[in-house]
């Protein structure tokens, strides 16, 4: 939740904070570092929040090695704090501007601080991987002299291989002559995160810092999923996690953080048990493990007799909970009981247009609407849509909305219909004019003229931060609107100072 979180378009409420927290804890993580109180506000208001849920795992702050971050993380109830400070020459010169010596004093003064005032403490020399070896070693040694519990030994960009990776663990080994553990965290800017992860772990680490669906800077951190299949699968270690939960926890992150699991993605991917080869086919249906490592519901997949006879359950107006319940469970959704009251309702209002719905249009619209945030937190909700247009006609659009109680009705022109709507929500809502839109993609779920539309968005506010949302509709205007519209509540909800922002709105 908090590298994870890092990942440019993702911005989580606390809502969807406190139900993603859960969802690890039952999924059997043992520790969920849920952000940096330092950071905002709702970011302390997040980790507190999270610290009451009672969950039966370590929740832990990130800090730097500033006694007045360690303070925030004591008075937000954290049973951990993960203190970091940057150890190349490159960052200590360009970043820090600070010398080794400062560095080190810096570092242990903070561990000790932590672990005066009753906290579990993990310590990370950010950039350990381009990091001069003997320094590496003269801090680390300290820090674990100071009462360091964990040494989490960062590759910051994603540049070390395996074999480098881990002869950095063995190095480091050596010079902790302590209870203290080894941790692995790895980015994949070469891919290599993984593998990096599970070098650490032959030799000898005992933790590794996981993201779900591996999102995160830049190009992602190691994939929890593909991370604890392989200590299963090819190591045979045991694990707190409980990879049964493992499908259903990608796809809650897959909806709330709008970014899309590749169908070719490893263990979670929508094509990592379908087989297109004839002699695959043949050969898996007569028994899967001759091109399968390991059965689909070892992650809580369904297929097989089970598949197929969801897969006979048809989706229409005439479709009632427990078969929509049914299906949705079977593609790993989680959801709320207004949200599949709200699926259904979608369903039915399709149904009786006459069309049918395919199992891939419910995911789009099931995406939607679990993707959204919750409604407490709609400030905007969308009434009314006009729209004009044709040929000689200039398109208009004519929005009624809700923003924060109070309804607003607006016209407005454009050079398109969807500009048209735009514009008008513009006029209706103020803090549509201070967004920008980074990327719009429209895609047709299924074929025909009566295709829903599925459109995703990427907008940016003026501090730059990105956020991402999707709506489904057969109207792709409709979808278009209702994309932005969620784009702007998702930025609300994320800033917890609403009776500031709700004045600009």
């Amino acid at each position: 939740m908090r590298d994870g979180e890092q990942t440019p378009g993702v911005s989580f409420t606390i809502n969807e904070k406190k139900t993603i927290a859960e969802q690890l804890a039952k999924l059997g993580v043992d520790v969920i570092e849920a952000g940096m109180a330092i950071v905002s506000r709702g970011e302390e208001e997040a980790i507190r929040e999270i610290v009451k849920l009672g969950l039966d795992c370590e929740i832990c702050s990130l800090a730097r090695t500033n006694l007045k971050e360690v303070d925030l993380a004591l008075d937000c109830g954290v049973n951990r704090v993960h203190i970091f400070i940057a150890t190349s020459d490159l960052h200590i010169r360009e970043k820090l501007r600070m010398t080794r010596e400062q560095v080190v004093k810096s570092a242990v003064e903070t561990v000790e601080y932590a672990k005066e005032h009753g906290l579990k403490v993990e310590f990370s020399a950010e950039d350990a991987t381009r990091s001069d070896l003997d320094f590496l070693k003269e801090v680390y040694g300290k820090v674990v002299k100071a009462g360091a519990d964990v040494i989490n030994i960062p590759d910051t960009v994603g540049c070390a291989t395996p074999r480098a990776y881990a002869y950095l663990v063995k190095e480091l080994s050596g010079v902790i002559n302590s209870d203290a553990i080894i941790s692995a965290h790895t980015h994949d800017d070469f891919g290599l995160s993984v593998a990096n992860s599970l070098a650490a772990i032959e030799m000898g680490a005992k933790q590794v810092h996981v993201t779900v669906n591996g999102i995160g800077e830049r190009a992602g951190n190691a994939s929890l999923e593909e991370v604890a299949m392989a200590l299963v699968g090819l190591y045979g270690i045991k694990t707190n996690i409980k990879t049964e939960y493992i499908f259903e926890t990608s796809k809650l992150i897959e909806n709330l953080s709008g970014i899309k699991i590749p169908p070719n993605k490893a263990i979670i991917g929508e094509n990592a048990f379908r087989h297109e080869s004839g002699i695959h086919a043949h050969a898996v249906l007569q028994d899967p493990r001759t091109y399968e490592p390991f059965s689909p519901g070892l992650i809580g997949r369904k297929r097989s007799k089970e598949e197929i006879s969801l897969s006979s359950i048809a989706i229409g107006k005439h479709t009632g909970k427990h078969s929509l319940k049914a299906k949705l469970d079977s593609y790993g959704y989680i959801y709320s009981n207004e949200q599949l009251e709200e699926i259904l309702k979608r369903i039915k209002k399709l149904g009786d247009k006459g069309k049918s719905v395919t199992d891939i249009e419910l995911q789009a619209i099931a995406d939607d609407i679990i993707g959204r945030v919750s409604e407490e937190e709609q400030f905007l909700k969308l009434k009314e849509l006009v729209v004009i247009t044709g040929l000689n006609i200039t398109p208009t659009a004519t929005v009624r909305i809700n923003v924060g109680g109070e309804e607003k009705l607006v016209s407005d022109l454009g050079v398109g219909p969807i500009d048209a709507a735009c514009n008008a929500l513009q006029k209706a809502v103020k803090a549509f004019g201070e967004m920008s839109l980074v990327e719009y993609n429209l895609e047709a779920i299924t074929g025909g003229t009566d295709a829903l539309g599925f459109v995703t968005v990427k907008v940016k506010d003026k501090k730059d931060r990105l956020y991402t949302a999707r709506a489904a509709n057969e109207d792709i205007v409709s979808a278009s609107v209702q994309a932005l519209i969620n784009a702007v509540n998702r930025m609300l909800a994320s800033n917890k100072n609403r009776n500031g922002m709700s004045k600009n709105v």
